[in-house]
């Protein structure tokens, strides 16, 4: 289409203080998640209002035969691309300083998936058990942002093809009710799917152009009421209730089985508070506050900045202290969110965005898309460099490259597993994580090796949640079956026990391992646990006394394995016929537990807080074979 001019949409004040509401909900929850437990569905409210400002901003063009593709995305580059610039290569340049290579690394991959607005399908991709964990990933609030351009690249051609054949709200409320359809059906049995990924959140976005369709023509779209009611008063009631379900979802919402149906309070909520239009009551007298506007003027550079302040500070000092001082440090944090949030508004967004067209526009908009290019480019170098471990000492460097769990396991050689005795695995990761050693031990010993897991969420020493309860019941019986079938030699039980509340309950496997005779079962208790990386807390010692070298022992692990430990022994012993190994005996001794077998990072017992890497998994299985085959 032509472009006479660029579209404008009147200015909603109360659209800017719903924003608010939106950010600070979401830094609320990111700051104290007891204080504000469900604030993340603030995201949800977000996407309401994108859409219905994108979608007016389009059908305001399509109206007047004024909208130009080239416009459109030339004008979402200088909104978006600014201020995620800075933001990404602020929190590349302060993690060059704090991060430990793995985790630098995975902020290099963080970085690319948040410049190609794909962080979303990046956090799909890695969601599991290995995974770091959200606490440490500082650009993991991207993944919204990635949702949203998603739904930039599709929407507008869509609004396009719809308006040229005159069903816009029709096609518009089908497809909404299709996405929430998937959001619904998806969203137990593939949560992170339905919460990561556009398809199931489109309706969300849907949910906007609606309003913005029937705004168009001046209609006011908000919650039925009954007859006999003025129109001022339905727009007041609509903006109420609005802020009511909002409010219910903020203090209510559950993250288990997020979005489905806890979606419909918030997204419910934008929608009647935005349908009730500028007029009501709520809106001109609170929302239009002129401080609450200013908070959603400012709404998008302080949800970038706040989450990498908030997991680089926590980082930096649980290094230092521990867990202490976490509550002083997510105030401190939040205050230079906001700090920094109104700089890079005042200082980058507001020149930038004052450029609504012409050469200047254009030219600032191509520096924009070559600059976000290059950022990413960034990433992918730390990426490739391996976390750049020559930001340390020479002599730790050969330590500190960045591991993944399982990446080094030998392959399995089915032709040392068709003799010997029988010998089943069986566990959490804990127990997997003994197969590297035990593949290798099969080049000294014949014996038959089987693996099976209870199942993530489903081991019998916790409470299983309701939403869990089918797929756990068939897991149990799919390894009863397995067990049954093999009839093992040998059990070995091994997992993370200081993780699980009901750890007595081992004796009710126990029994049933009896049961189907089962002549030999060995139990295996908890492996140390440590609060940081190894590998950086070797840095950390060789750092504090560089002249006594890099030790091959530390303390500082989890103490409580050792109650653990005792707990399992008596267990094991009062059943008859159960043997305990103590893990902690195999590695601990007076000095400390065993860290490091070597020089370089493959000779590191553990990769993460506690799992065995290869070399970890043969030393131990290797000091601990003679106790499982008696």
């Amino acid at each position: 289409m032509n472009r006479a001019r660029v579209p404008e949409i009147p200015y909603r004040a109360d659209v800017d203080g719903l924003r608010a509401i939106a950010v600070l909900a979401v830094i609320g929850f990111h700051a104290n998640p007891s204080l504000i437990p469900g604030g993340f569905v603030g995201v949800d409210i977000f996407f309401v209002i994108s859409g219905f400002l994108i979608s007016s901003l389009i059908l305001t063009g399509l109206r007047d035969s004024s909208f130009s593709f080239i416009e459109f995305y030339g004008r979402r580059i200088r909104r978006l691309f600014p201020a995620l610039i800075v933001v990404l290569l602020a929190t590349w340049s302060v993690g060059w300083f704090i991060l430990p290579p793995t985790e630098y690394a995975e902020l290099g991959r963080q970085t690319l998936a948040g410049a190609a607005f794909a962080a979303n399908v990046l956090n799909y991709s890695e969601a599991g058990y290995f995974d770091l964990p959200a606490a440490a990933k500082p650009l993991l609030h991207l993944w919204s942002l990635g949702v949203e351009e998603q739904f930039y690249i599709v929407f507008p051609t869509l609004l396009v093809l719809l308006w040229r054949y005159g069903a816009v709200r029709s096609s518009l409320a089908l497809i909404g009710i299709v996405s929430f359809a998937l959001n619904i059906g998806l969203v137990r049995d593939h949560p992170s799917f339905t919460f990561y990924l556009p398809l199931t959140r489109f309706w969300e976005f849907i949910a906007g152009g609606l309003l913005a369709c029937s705004h168009l023509y001046g209609r006011t779209l908000g919650l039925p009421m009954p007859s006999g009611l003025s129109a001022l008063r339905c727009r007041d009631f609509s903006a109420a209730i609005g802020m009511l379900l909002i409010l219910a979802g903020i203090s209510f919402t559950s993250e288990e089985s997020f979005p489905g149906w806890w979606a419909l309070p918030p997204v419910l909520g934008a929608f009647f508070i935005i349908g009730a239009g500028p007029q009501a009551w709520l809106n001109r007298a609170m929302l239009a506050n002129p401080k609450l506007v200013f908070v959603g003027l400012i709404s998008y550079p302080l949800y970038l900045w706040h989450w990498p302040i908030l997991v680089i500070a926590r980082t930096a000092i649980r290094n230092e202290h521990g867990n202490e001082y976490l509550r002083t440090t997510a105030i401190i944090a939040v205050a230079l969110t906001f700090v920094l949030a109104w700089l890079t508004y005042q200082f980058i967004e507001r020149p930038i965005r004052t450029r609504k067209s012409g050469y200047a526009a254009r030219r600032i908009t191509a520096g924009l898309a070559a600059s976000l290019a290059v950022v990413a480019l960034f990433g992918l170098a730390i990426v490739q460099i391996g976390g750049l471990t020559i930001r340390y000492p020479k002599e730790v460097q050969a330590l500190l490259t960045p591991l993944t769990p399982g990446a080094d396991y030998p392959p399995a050689d089915e032709s040392k597993n068709s003799a010997g005795p029988s010998l089943l695995i069986y566990g959490d990761s804990h127990a997997a994580h003994l197969v590297a050693g035990l593949r290798l031990l099969q080049n000294e010993r014949t014996f038959r090796l089987s693996v099976a897991g209870w199942g993530w969420g489903c081991a019998p020493l916790e409470d299983i949640k309701s939403s869990d309860e089918e797929k756990c019941r068939k897991v149990a019986a799919e390894n009863e079956s397995l067990f049954a079938q093999l009839k093992p030699d040998i059990a070995v039980i091994a997992a993370a026990w200081r993780q699980y509340k009901h750890v007595e309950r081992i004796s009710e496997t126990l029994r049933g391992f009896q049961r189907i005779g089962i002549r030999r079962i060995v139990v295996i208790g908890s492996v140390p646990a440590w609060p940081q990386p190894p590998q950086m807390m070797l840095y950390k010692a060789y750092r504090a006394d560089p002249l006594r070298g890099i030790p091959e022992r530390l303390f500082g692990f989890d103490t409580q394995i050792r109650m653990v430990d005792r707990q399992l022994r008596q267990i094991t012993s009062s059943l008859g016929g159960g043997s305990y190994i103590s893990a902690y005996d195999a590695l601990c001794n007076e000095n400390g537990c065993l860290v490091r077998l070597g020089d370089t990072a493959r000779d590191i017992v553990q990769v993460d807080l506690t799992h065995f890497s290869a070399a970890g998994s043969w030393f131990f299985v290797s000091h601990i074979a003679d106790q499982i085959f008696d």
